[in-house]
């Protein structure tokens, strides 16, 4: 019988010990409901609009801009009509007909509204119905030419905050004293100093199973918790890496992955705006940034629209 040469045993021992030693302690465990695999993708870059606030931006020839922002739509009673408006800078065009298309995509992916046109007559979406609560995609893309710089402005009819303070209390979970209840905090507040997105967003067209918002964060940046809570998880946690998740009053959670270093440990009270950790690439990541997650009763819901 052929025995293996002797370095092939040697090396088959060291993974072997490689990977006990990876897997062992705590690093392998999983929060409750961690069952869904990160994307390995990279995302196309994209930016945070919020209705009623204009923004600057610059098409260059064969480019297209992503702009996402959160709105409420018919599911939620009481639907928004969008306008979408852009006006360019003909002076850093490459001519007056440069030509550029704008299109609107509903959460689900489907295109809602498609308009071209060019620098001197840009395209208008006027009055569009959004069908559903969530984010809502839309891209600028550069047909012909230079189209060059912008401002773009997304307006909503019955315009409101994004936050939807009504289904959170704002308070800690059940079993804290009474006499300990924070005041004046409410909603869920921005977790990270940035605000703009870095990466997907919550089922993006693009990837689907993305169930989070990935939020720009230089590495060391401090991350904040959302509400104020109870921390029941603070570990290593598959693609999620450094993963914290706190919980909530009224079934809600929240979850910071890919963090450089926790700051928290389990079973700790944090109250609304501390320091839970600092930003990393751990785990399933293409460089430093906060995957943030909000789920009610289990289910992730979209980040954006809780926000504020």
């Amino acid at each position: 019988m052929n025995r293996p040469p002797g370095w092939a045993c040697a090396l088959a021992l060291g993974l072997l010990l490689l990977t006990a030693c990876s897997s062992g302690g705590n690093g392998g465990g999983l929060p409750e409901g961690d069952s869904i695999s990160l994307a390995q993708a990279t995302p196309p870059p994209q930016s945070l609009l919020v209705p009623g606030e204009s923004a600057e931006g610059t098409l260059e020839a064969g480019e297209t801009d992503r702009w996402v922002f959160a709105a409420a739509g018919g599911d939620s009673g009481t639907p928004s009509l969008v306008t979408v408006e852009v006006w360019f800078r003909p002076s850093t065009a490459s001519g007056p007909e440069a030509a550029l298309r704008a299109t609107l995509l509903a959460p689900d992916g489907t295109v809602l509204a498609e308009e071209e046109g060019t620098v001197t007559l840009p395209p208008y979406i006027v009055e569009r119905e959004l069908p559903q609560t969530g984010s809502y995609l839309l891209r600028l893309e550069a047909l012909s030419g230079t189209p060059g710089r912008y401002t773009l402005l997304v307006t909503l009819s019955g315009e409101r905050y994004l936050t939807r303070p009504e289904v959170y209390s704002g308070g800690p979970p059940a079993g804290w004293p009474l006499e300990e209840l924070p005041t004046g905090s409410s909603g869920f507040a921005w977790p990270a100093p940035r605000r703009a997105i870095s990466g997907w967003y919550f089922h993006d067209p693009s990837n689907p199973r993305h169930i989070g918002l990935d939020i720009a964060a230089a590495l060391y940046d401090p991350i904040f918790a959302t509400a104020d809570g109870v921390v029941s998880f603070a570990d290593v946690s598959g693609g999620y890496g450094n993963l914290v998740v706190i919980d909530h009053a009224d079934g809600w959670q929240s979850w910071y992955a890919h963090l450089s270093a926790f700051s928290v440990t389990v079973g700790q009270e944090v109250r609304q705006g501390e320091i839970i950790g600092a930003a990393g690439s751990t785990g399933r990541s293409s460089g430093p940034h906060l995957h943030f997650e909000l789920r009610h009763n289990g289910v992730p819901v979209d980040p954006l629209v809780y926000l504020h």
